[in-house]
């Protein structure tokens, strides 16, 4: 319905006004970190939650509930104050033009001989925004209808400097392909290649980094706390010195978490060993198998396998271990029924000590309420859960498909992972700011041209201080 006014009174419910409202938001999202704006991961998807509980007919509740959706900083504020009249603006328009349209032609007429009067879906997603749209380029490039492979599935392409690892692709395949990433939600599961080059001493260095960053457990040494559950006797000690040998003030110390008790969930279908270095990815379960405490490796695609034995010897080949070991690769995703299947079959791989590392893209073609069900059961049984998206390694990446959209808010850290380089970032990230901070792959300062992963590149606050940090800072 419309009023005199023109204003729509109330959001059409038919899908054309849904995809509108996602397409400005994620429109809307761009703009504010194209002007520097840290917005969170999963800040798209709790504006689109936020605005469905305000509704759409006040702008003033809309703006604070898109404040308090997508703003962690104070600063933000006046980017956030220019950029939000015009996402108003075509929202709105857009809105009420797909009223009108709602309210004209009927479904019969929409369905004629010519086909010329169909507005009701095509208005969704165009109106109010055709004139804007060449204003602000870039923003929603190349957002055409997938492909669809010889078995009518669906195919999307990823743009993305990276290259594949070797031997990930069949040698007669055309160049240009090179260039993206090809996935499926579904494919055929096939034996682990026992040709699988082994993992560099730099993908080993970087993945015994990552695991130290993780540390959850407390070990042998220590340091001071505020909080800390013993007194620290030699400091209190050296600190009465000070005072004639009376004990003022007593300072207390607790364990320095420096082991390890890790629970990694490998996504082995075909659309992740399409895009991932899989030496780099045996190497991970390598160093987990080997420097944790206490550590569980899970290979899952439309099912779940322990392959923690796979990865337990030191000395040996991981790929030829899981290969001898019958486990297959390289087929569909359900990952939602790997982590029922993980809950049922063995609860006790996690809990509060534990830190839940998932390797996935994210693209899950099971029951989305079994993914639900699970990734809440990890967060709340775990220490933290971090995961790795191989497809988040691209500079347009957003956690928009349906398994990761539903994943997002639960995870501690998403990063990008397709090289060891990726998990040195993650690893630098991790070990100054925690993952209770800001982390994740919108910190990764690669994204706006900053230093490579491999190295430590200038975080924000070196940057002010002048600080160059370590060697291979740029």
């Amino acid at each position: 319905m419309a009023r005199s006014d023109g204003t729509a009174t109330e959001t059409p419910d038919f899908p054309a006004a849904r995809e509108h409202l996602l397409t400005e938001l994620i429109r809307f999202v761009a703009v504010l970190r194209r002007d520097g704006v840290a917005v969170p991961a999963s800040g798209a998807l709790d504006a689109a939650r936020a605005i469905a509980a305000v509704g759409l007919t006040d702008e003033r509740r809309v703006e604070a509930a898109l404040r308090a959706s997508l703003l962690s900083e104070t600063a933000d504020g006046d980017p956030f104050a220019e950029a939000f009249p015009t996402f108003w603006h075509r929202l709105r328009s857009g809105l009420d033009r797909i009223a009108t349209a709602h309210d004209g032609p009927s479904p019969e007429s929409e369905e004629g001989d010519d086909g010329e009067d169909r507005t009701g879906d095509e208005a969704g997603p165009t109106a109010g925004s055709d004139a804007d749209d060449a204003e602000e380029p870039g923003l929603l490039d190349g957002a055409e209808p997938p492909e669809m492979d010889a078995d009518g599935d669906p195919t999307v392409r990823i743009p993305t400097d990276r290259r594949h690892a070797a031997g990930d692709r069949p040698t007669g395949e055309p160049r240009e392909e090179t260039d993206g990433r090809r996935y499926s939600a579904v494919g055929e599961s096939a034996l682990v290649e026992a040709d699988v080059p082994a993992p560099s001493s730099a993908d080993r260095a970087a993945a015994e980094r990552f695991v130290d960053a993780l540390s959850s457990l407390p070990g042998r040494r220590r340091r001071r706390s505020p909080t800390g559950p013993n007194v620290d006797a030699r400091g209190a000690l050296r600190a009465s010195l000070q005072t004639g040998g009376a004990p003022i003030d007593l300072p207390r110390d607790a364990p320095t978490p420096s082991e390890l008790r890790c629970c990694l969930l490998v996504d082995v279908s075909g659309s992740v060993l399409d895009t991932i270095d899989r030496s780099a990815l045996l190497g991970l379960g390598e160093r987990v198998a080997a420097s944790a405490r206490d550590a569980r490796v899970f290979l899952f695609d439309t099912d779940l396998a322990e392959a923690t034995a796979a990865f337990a010897d030191p000395g040996g080949e991981p790929a030829e271990a899981l290969r001898a070991a019958q486990i297959e690769w390289g087929g569909g995703t359900k990952i939602g029924g790997a982590f029922d299947a993980l809950r049922r079959t063995a609860p006790h791989a996690v809990d509060r000590r534990t830190v839940v590392v998932v390797v996935s893209d994210g693209l899950d073609v099971g029951d989305p309420d079994l993914l639900t069900d699970g990734i809440t059961w990890l967060a709340d049984r775990a220490e933290g859960v971090v995961w790795l998206n191989p497809l988040a390694v691209s500079p347009s990446f957003e956690p928009a498909s349906r398994g990761m959209s539903d994943a997002a808010p639960y995870v501690d850290g998403l990063f990008g992972f397709a090289e060891g380089a990726d998990l040195a970032e993650a690893a630098r990230q991790i070990e100054r700011r925690g993952l209770g901070g800001p982390v994740g792959y919108e910190h990764d300062p690669r994204r706006t041209g900053g230093a490579p992963g491999g190295g430590r590149g200038r975080t924000d606050d070196e940057a002010r201080t002048g600080d160059a940090g370590e060697e291979g800072v740029v």
